[in-house]
């Protein structure tokens, strides 16, 4: 009796390149269906692996990878074929995506989804680990709710997602060695949990952009733009075309917009520094790729915010958290 077949699975990796062809090989290949893609950190040595699962209607990523950013605009994007959509979940790493009126900042454990029949730009400031799903826009509509209701939207992580976190983890792990029939019953508890949570969403098309809108996008646009020394609120407002008093309530009863910026500099400075791949960097040109202009004025702040000295902490740093590249 032959066997049954399983889902059609493969690796994509950088491991076997060159490693100053690492990124361009990666760009072409892993890549290449989404739009202009650029490196983040040109001096940094670029590694990337990544899972693939093709189903029947589905399509599932594990992706560990060295920081990218990129950008689908309005021509780049591909109506020929159904709608897809992608529920994506972070499992370690700083990063943002922006779609329409949505947006935020990601990092583990953070639910997000996209539309790719519509402009979008995503990416990281550091190393990355994340799962992806991809469906077709009915079976995500049957499950979950309009595409229309969710695309851009980023969802905090929050305790009350363990049991969905953990069936999207088990699927991930074990699609590839699983037939269709098996793959399929596996996805639909972990839509149905995903449903659970998040069917009605509070905010509505057309509706006035809220607070809670304004500072998600915010957020997404401080992580794409932390190399600039020159962020500051008047060009997030400008970006987002709000006025200021707007991005300002946004924030209120947190330490403010400055401060926002500030914390994500130093947590993405700080994670650059535990990274045993920069080793070799100077903390000054760490600092300076941060967004920062001014190296004592960092070496004081990041003090204040971690109790310890960027020096003391590349003293003492081991590897950092997530998946090994």
């Amino acid at each position: 009796m032959s066997r049954p077949a399983l889902v059609p699975s493969s690796i994509q990796t950088t491991r076997h390149i060159e490693p100053k062809r690492a990124f361009e090989f990666w760009r072409a290949t892993a890549l290449a269906p989404f739009g202009d893609v650029g490196r983040v950190h040109a001096r940094d040595a670029f590694r990337a692996k990544r899972l693939v699962v093709a189903g029947a209607g589905w399509g599932l990523t594990h992706t560990v990878s060295s920081p990218v950013g990129l950008t689908i605009g309005a021509r780049q994007v591909d109506r020929s074929g159904p709608e897809t959509v992608v529920i994506g979940l972070g499992l370690d790493g700083i990063g943002y995506q922006q779609q329409g009126e949505r947006g935020g900042r990601l990092g583990a454990g953070d639910i997000s989804f996209l539309s790719r029949q519509h402009p979008l730009v995503a990416g990281t400031q550091s190393d990355y680990a994340e799962l992806r799903l991809a469906l077709p826009r009915a079976t995500f509509e049957a499950w979950i709710g309009t595409v229309d209701a969710f695309a851009g939207r980023c969802i905090a992580d929050r305790p009350e997602h363990a049991a969905f976190k953990a069936a999207f983890h088990a699927f991930a792990a074990a699609a590839a060695w699983m037939t269709e029939e098996e793959a399929w019953g596996a996805l639909e508890g972990v839509l149905h949990l995903l449903g659970t949570l998040v069917r009605d969403p509070a905010e509505r098309p057309g509706a006035a952009i809220s607070c809670e809108t304004v500072a998600s996008l915010a957020r997404a646009h401080i992580v794409r733009r932390l190399h600039d020394p020159q962020l500051g609120p008047a060009e997030i407002h400008a970006a987002l075309g709000v006025s200021r008093a707007q991005l300002y309530r946004a924030f209120a009863g947190t330490d403010g917009v400055a401060a926002t910026i500030r914390d994500a500099r130093l947590d993405l400075a700080h994670r650059r520094l535990a990274a045993p791949r920069t080793d070799g960097m100077k903390i000054a040109t760490i600092a300076y790729a941060c967004g920062f202009t001014d190296v004592p004025t960092f070496n004081r702040a990041f003090r204040q915010r971690f109790g310890l000295s960027p020096r003391a902490l590349r003293a003492g740093a081991g590897d950092p958290a997530g998946a090994p590249i």
